[in-house]
C-alpha cells in the first residue's frame, strides 16, 4: 500500500497503520463540465465509474483521463501518453498534495476532481459510480436507469457481496503469501463465481433482463480474468470459460461499443506484470495469452 501521512509519502505503509484518514464529500448535485475523473485503465475499481460514464453517455458532462500503465515506488504516474490534462502533474501524489498539502490517506484512483474549486470531491469508486448512475442521469445522453428505485436495495446488497467475494477476493488470491491463505481465498472466489454462473442460467443480467449497476461492478473483474488473473494472480482453479453462463454474459456486455471501448488489455498487462514486482520481480510482460473476444 502507498499512503500520504500529513503530506509525507510512504510507498510501503499500510493504511490501517494511519491514525486517521481524510475523507471527501461528493458533490451535492451534478454540474455540466465542472468535474474531471482521474482513473486507470488497469484498475477494476476505477473501471466502475468509467463504465457508468460511457454507458450513460456522460462524456460531455464530465471529462476523463487515465494515469500511466506502469506504476513505480512513487505511485501512479502520468507520462507522455497519459498526461494530467489539468495541471501537468508528474504523479497522482502531486494531485492529492495540491488538494491538501497535509493530506493523510491512500493515494488511489479513481479521483473525482472539482475543476472550479481545485479540490478532490471523491475517491471511493463505489460511491462515485452510484452518484453518476443516479444524480447525473439528467445529464446523460443514454438515460438508462442503472439503479431503478424498485431494485436499489437489491443492487446495493449485491454490489457489496461482489466487492467482498469477487472484486477484492481476486486480489486476496493474487497477493497471498501463504498456502492456506491462498487456498481459502481461491475457494471463496471460485465458489462465488459458481454462484454467479448459476444465477445467470436464469437471467440475462444480474437483476433480470436489463443492465444495472451491479453488472458494471462485476464486468471489470471478468475482462481481466484471462489476460491477468488466471496467470499473474494464479486464480486458475477453473478457467473462466468453464463458467459458460458467466462467459456468455461477459460477451453479451462486450457486444455494446460503449462498454467495449473502456477496455485496454495491453495497458492492463503492462500495469499488472510490470508493477507487481513482489509477484513478478523482473517485470516481464507475457506475450499471451490470446484473448478470443
Amino acid at each position: 500500500m502507498a499512503v500520504l501521512e500529513k503530506g509525507t509519502w510512504y510507498p510501503n505503509k499500510e493504511a490501517n497503520n494511519l491514525s486517521y484518514e481524510d475523507s471527501f464529500e461528493l458533490p451535492k448535485a451534478a454540474e455540466q463540465g465542472r468535474y474531471h475523473l482521474y482513473m486507470s485503465f488497469a484498475c477494476p475499481f476505477a473501471h466502475r465509474p468509467y463504465l457508468v460514464i460511457n454507458y450513460l453517455g456522460l462524456n460531455n458532462a464530465i471529462t476523463v483521463s487515465s494515469v500511466a500503465a506502469k506504476r513505480y515506488s512513487d505511485g501512479w504516474l502520468f507520462d507522455d501518453f497519459n498526461v494530467d490534462p489539468l495541471y501537468s502533474s508528474q504523479n497522482l501524489v502531486e494531485l492529492y498534495q495540491r488538494e491538501n498539502p497535509n493530506y493523510t490517506g491512500r493515494v488511489t484512483v479513481p479521483v473525482l476532481w472539482d475543476k472550479q474549486e481545485h479540490t478532490i470531491v471523491g475517491n471511493d469508486s463505489s460511491s462515485i459510480a452510484m452518484e453518476l448512475a443516479t444524480k447525473w442521469l439528467p445529464l446523460a445522453k443514454n438515460k438508462v436507469e442503472l439503479v431503478p428505485n424498485s431494485l436499489r436495495e437489491e443492487i446495493e446488497k449485491l454490489n457489496e457481496w461482489l466487492h467482498l467475494n469477487v472484486n477484492r477476493k481476486v486480489y486476496h488470491v493474487g497477493f497471498a503469501t501463504a498456502q492456506a491463505e491462498y487456498d481459502q481465498a481461491s475457494d471463496t472466489l471460485f465458489d462465488a463465481m459458481g454462484q454467479l454462473d448459476r444465477r445467470l442460467n436464469q437471467t440475462c443480467y444480474l437483476h433480470g433482463s436489463n443492465i444495472t449497476l451491479s453488472d458494471l461492478f462485476l464486468l471489470p473483474i471478468l475482462v481481466r480474468f484471462e489476460a491477468v488473473y488466471e496467470v499473474h494472480f494464479k486464480a486458475n482453479k477453473e478457467p473462466l470459460k468453464n463458467f459458460e453462463n458467466l462467459y456468455r454474459y461477459m460477451l453479451d456486455l462486450l457486444s455494446q461499443e460503449s462498454i467495449r471501448k473502456t477496455i485496454d488489455i495491453e495497458y492492463m498487462k503492462q500495469h499488472y506484470y510490470f508493477s507487481h514486482k513482489h509477484i513478478n520481480p523482473y517485470g516481464i510482460v507475457p506475450a499471451g495469452p490470446a484473448i478470443s473476444w
